[in-house]
């Protein structure tokens, strides 16, 4: 008895047909007909019974898919015998952004049911400075941040100093989002100053060369400044009151949920940056991470869109 003959007989019972199982085990009808064959002659009773509607499992045939069913997930585990030995560690630091939160998750998922140790920690960070700090104290692999466009060189040229990694994976602008109801929501243009005497709302912390001068002057003017993380209770403020928020843009489905109108702040390009130390580049686990990341980056760019 060979394990190709027994994985045949579990994909006759599924598709109830001996050429289609042949055909999803890439092997030729008159081959998978002659192993069945042989394995039903070596065992001494039928596996199948053989009707005008198909391959019906015999009543010894149902005792035998038992067992065979069996050894098929046995054989299934001995394959992740060597990824059940890996002892997997990822710690994430990143700015609230949906797309970095949804490959962590995807990250974790992958590993759950296969490896043998898994810690993994997704904290939230405002700063840029943050990220670094946790790079250079070695309690975060990855960090995502994000830096005025026009400053990147300044920022890349500071990050090699301190034997960091970066990569731009996108681009994004600063938004102020408010309320369909709000009073400035019919302009057309947006006049930071015009802002002041509303409450705003922003995430933790401003960095040196985060956002636009005029941005920085806005929110040392503001009476109401309001530091909170995006999530559910954000909105609900948003929707109560003639509140703003300074952020990146937001799922076109979340404004129209939520009836919020969003506009783009003047030359406030931003871009979307990926940090890790320079030897940790060629970690596998971490660029698995990564390459989530940049599935989840483009699905969120259509998202915004």
């Amino acid at each position: 008895m060979k394990t190709e003959q027994i994985l045949l007989a579990l994909e006759i019972s599924r598709c109830g047909s001996v050429s289609k199982a042949a055909s999803n085990l890439f092997m030729a009808q008159p081959n998978a007909s002659n192993s069945l064959a042989l394995l039903e002659q070596e065992l001494g009773y039928q596996i199948f019974e053989r009707t005008y509607n198909g391959m019906k499992v015999t009543k010894q045939g149902e005792a035998f898919l038992q067992y065979a069913y069996a050894i098929e997930r046995n054989m299934q585990k001995m394959y992740r015998i060597r990824e059940q030995e890996t002892r997997v560690r990822l710690s994430v630091v990143t700015y609230a952004y949906p797309f970095a939160e949804r490959a962590f998750t995807r990250f974790c998922v992958n590993y759950i049911d296969t490896a043998h140790s898994l810690k993994c920690r997704l904290r939230r960070i405002g700063m840029v400075s943050q990220g670094v700090e946790y790079l250079q104290r070695d309690e975060a692999d990855v960090a995502m941040v994000t830096c005025r466009q026009e400053l990147y060189g300044q920022f890349e040229a500071d990050f090699k100093k301190e034997g960091l990694y970066s990569e731009v994976l996108a681009h994004t602008t600063l938004n102020v989002v408010m309320p369909e109801t709000h009073p400035l929501a019919g302009r057309e243009t947006v006049d930071l100053q015009e802002y002041a005497k509303y409450p705003c709302i922003s995430n933790e912390g401003l960095d040196k060369n985060y956002a636009p001068p005029e941005v920085e002057e806005l929110l040392r003017q503001v009476d109401l400044h309001i530091v909170m993380e995006p999530g559910r209770a954000r909105y609900e403020l948003l929707e109560d009151s003639d509140s703003f928020v300074i952020c990146t843009p937001y799922q076109v489905e979340e404004l129209r949920r939520h009836h919020l109108v969003e506009k783009k702040i003047p030359n406030a390009n931003r871009n979307l940056v990926l940090l890790m130390k320079e030897e940790n580049q060629h970690n596998q686990q971490i660029q698995r991470y990564v390459s989530l990341l940049k599935d989840e980056i483009r699905v969120w760019e259509q998202e915004i869109r």
